[in-house]
Parts: structure tokens; sequence; C-alpha cells
């Protein structure tokens, strides 16, 4: 058993679940309203916390971008401080980031798409489907799109809970005895 170290009455909280739902596919304004990094040895990432500010209708939802900073996998690091210049050009910082503050609350305009879930090749665990960031535009190339919900969205693959196979035979027989011409069993 472990002690909480204080009274928790569960009753003092709503316990109402919401049905989470994807954003789906689409061009959104968003802002980065945390960046908390994370420090694992040599290993620096930023965990990025960003808003949804249009369009409208989901405003104030979230998504998390992950970026490897420093890391021991040259190609994760490569791709990780791509990530956050493309990340510093949309929100037009020029010069050093030093803090994630620096990049905070700027308005910034990007692709947002569902990225299926999945089982991960290198560690075999299920992730779940997500939200990812696929393209940033840049507010010095002058070609920023409105934001807008694409008309094509990916279509969920439904499982049926049953296909109404019959159950696989079992062929967990035992083995058959050894004979044993002969010979005593050491039992009787």
């Amino acid at each position: 058993m472990a002690q909480l170290g204080v009274q928790f009455n569960p009753h003092d909280h709503s316990t109402e679940q919401s049905d989470f739902e994807l954003l789906p596919n689409m061009i959104a304004k968003l802002e980065i309203s945390a960046g908390d990094v994370k420090v694992d040895g040599t290993d620096i990432a930023v965990n990025f916390t960003i808003d949804v500010v249009e369009p409208e209708e989901y405003k104030g939802r979230r998504i998390w971008h992950w970026v490897d900073v420093q890391n021991r996998d040259a190609q994760r690091q490569e791709r990780g401080q791509k990530d956050l210049a493309k990340l510093c050009r949309a929100v037009g910082h020029d010069g050093p980031l030093e803090d994630t503050e620096q990049i905070q609350f700027i308005t910034f305009t990007a692709q947002i798409v569902q990225n299926p879930a999945g089982v991960s090749k290198k560690t075999g665990k299920a992730y779940n489907a997500s939200n990812r960031i696929r393209k940033l535009f840049y507010p010095d190339e002058g070609n920023v799109p409105q934001p807008s919900i694409d008309a094509n969205q990916p279509v969920a693959q439904a499982r049926p809970a049953n296909d109404n196979r019959p159950a696989a035979a079992n062929s967990n027989k035992p083995a058959p005895a050894a004979a044993a011409a002969g010979k005593k069993r050491p039992w009787g």
C-alpha cells in the first residue's frame, strides 16, 4: 500500500470524461504556449505545447511538438535543429534562441495532419493516433494561406469487434507418453 500524504476526496472533482477526437487535417494559426526543456544525460530536447488560435471552432485545442536540440544520434539532432530553425522562422524570430519564451505567444501558420496509430518499429510498442505539424508557412515568403479545414479527411478504419470467424483450433495436445519397454517408472 502507498500513502498519499494528503487526504483526497474524489467527490470534490468532476469525473466527466470528454470524447477526445483528433484535429482534422487543416491549415491553422497556432501559437506556442509552453516549451519544456527535457535533459537526459547529454541529450537535450524541447517539448512544445502549441495552441490552435484559428479556425475558431478549434481555438484552444492543443498539439505537442518534440524537438531534439542536442542528441547523441547525429541524425536526430540534425532533424531536430532543422525543425527548431523552421519554427523560429515561422514566428519571425531572427537571431540566437536561448529561451523558449522568446518564441512563445507569437502566432504562426502551419499545416496540421493526422498521424495514424501504429506500432513502433524500434520498441514494438503500440502508439495512439495523433496530430503533427507537416508544414510551416513563412511570412517572409508572402505565401501564408488563411486558416481552413481540408475537404479531404482521412477515413478511420473501423475494425469489427468480431469478424465471425470460428475460433482457432486448439493445438495444445499433450505429448504422447514415451513407451518404456520393460522399464519401471521410479514412482511405481
